[in-house]
């Protein structure tokens, strides 16, 4: 027989019962949640650890061993990228942290750089074409892969890697790699890669761009990294100025810019001319020419300035009739300056200036200061004698 007394009782179990279950399917769900944080944050922990150690610059990333864990071992310290002219340089710091001493023998220093590469200043690189160089032990420290095989020299292009190693307190070898680099433990080793683009007309000054797989082999470790090369740091152009002219063509009397300049004279063979070497040029530059000149008094004949451009391939040589000039200097007895600005043509890749008198009688003389050919935009010659 059910009292009042026993219905009450059953309906405040039956109450317990009900929060404690719900207390429960809270906990759980609580937990469960809290469950599938932690478990997302650990997923993309594990996942970008191994990006941070591709990219890290700050810390110090353990080369991978290829064998047993007593070999060689060495840690990445830094790594740096530097533009020069139409070429790549990576340089690598690695800290030796074995417990004995090690001698790194050429034959011990490897890479394989390979990416796909492009230049969109470039008509024939506009469209990316895989780069794939390996230089090992056995290659004198360098190695050549071919970007665009082409039977014409003037169309083809390559690439060249070069590898220098040495050690913390050692110079920079001038033979690429070093016949044996000794490493005491604790020791901090240099490796630099060198990568050149080989082409007639673009080569020196048109990097080849692309984001670049490198694989480092160090004895019995091994390096994996991914370099971006996508930008160029700068516009190159050639690092080169005329020469002086040789002591015997040089006059201390006249000159706009001490102690003398350039001197022809009419009345001796061979001095009534006078050729500058060709220097090289980056292909459809506009380029100023400024020049002072000065003719004496009573200088019959002609006096003369002409620039000429030339495409020079290592199986060829013409002139570009359509990039040079030629102009006839006309004012006597005080310096003037000339100033004229040409643009390279698209194949040339050298030029060359010279002056002459073009006598009626073997009479004359004339001087030349201050030769310069520089990139529109930059001065570095004086505006008055």
């Amino acid at each position: 027989m059910v009292t009042y007394n026993s219905k009450v009782d059953m309906a405040r179990s039956a109450g317990r019962e009900y929060r404690f279950r719900s207390l429960v399917r809270n906990q759980i769900g609580h937990g469960f949640a809290v469950g599938l944080i932690v478990g997302i944050i650990l997923a993309s922990y594990l996942m970008a650890t191994p990006l941070l150690l591709t990219v890290s610059r700050a810390g110090e990333v353990p080369l991978k061993p290829t064998s047993n864990p007593a070999s060689t071992r060495f840690v990445l310290i830094r790594r740096s990228v530097a533009q020069d002219q139409g070429a790549w340089i990576i340089d690598y710091q690695l800290r030796h942290t074995s417990p004995t001493g090690v001698i790194l023998s050429r034959s011990a220093i490897g890479s394989v750089v390979e990416g796909w590469v492009s230049n969109s200043r470039v008509a024939s690189h506009a469209v990316p074409r895989l780069s794939r160089v390996t230089v090992s032990g056995t290659s004198a420290a360098s190695g050549t892969g071919d970007v665009i095989v082409s039977s014409d020299e003037s169309q083809r292009c390559r690439e060249r890697v070069v590898i220098s190693v040495w050690a913390d307190d050692g110079p920079l070898p001038e033979t690429d790699v070093a016949a044996l680099v000794s490493l005491a433990p604790g020791a901090v080793v240099h490796l630099r890669l060198r990568l050149e683009h080989q082409h007639v007309l673009y080569g020196d000054y048109d990097p080849l761009l692309g984001v670049r797989t490198v694989a480092l082999t160090l004895g019995s470790s091994s390096l994996r990294d991914q370099v971006a090369l996508d930008r160029e740091h700068y516009l190159a152009q050639p690092k080169y100025s005329w020469p002086e002219p040789p002591d015997d063509r040089r006059d201390t009397r006249h000159f706009v810019s001490s102690p003398d300049s350039l001197h022809l004279e009419a009345h001796i063979p061979r001095h009534q001319y006078y050729r500058y070497p060709e220097r090289p040029v980056r292909y459809g530059t506009k380029m100023r020419l400024r020049f002072w000149y000065l003719i004496a008094a009573g200088t019959e004949g002609e006096c003369r300035a002409r620039l000429a451009q030339y495409k020079d391939t290592p199986t060829s040589w013409r002139v570009l009739s359509h990039g040079g000039f030629e102009q006839v200097l006309e004012t006597v007895g005080r310096w003037t300056k000339v100033e004229r600005v040409v643009r390279a043509e698209s194949e040339a890749t050298t030029v060359a200036l010279d002056f002459r008198i073009v006598p009626e009688t073997n009479v004359g003389e004339m001087w030349i200061d201050d030769v310069s050919l520089e990139p529109v935009g930059s001065s570095t010659t004086p505006d008055s004698p």
